[in-house]
């Protein structure tokens, strides 16, 4: 069982960010974008027919996975950032 104020990316232990509504902070299920976007490529990676593309796809997918478990913040980005851009 999971803690609710856990992000549900498995992996990650950061809190989920709040959203306002109204005037009212809810919880999200993530605790951010970078999570929320993992799990929407994950997602689109395990429906796709077989193919060396989505093979490549996963390989690419795990790497974005551990760097985002070897984050100290949860919107520290720039090591995502660097491993696009080569900076």
């Amino acid at each position: 069982m999971t803690d609710e104020n856990t992000c549900a990316r498995d992996g990650c232990t950061f809190h989920v960010e709040l959203v306002m509504i109204g005037e009212t902070p809810m919880p999200t299920v993530y605790c951010g974008d970078s999570c929320a976007d993992f799990e929407w490529f994950r997602r689109a990676i395990e429906n796709a027919a077989p193919s060396r593309d989505v093979a490549a796809a996963l390989q690419h997918l795990n790497a974005l996975e551990r760097l985002l478990n070897e984050r100290v913040q949860p919107f520290e980005v720039g090591p995502l950032l660097e491993s696009l851009y080569g900076r």
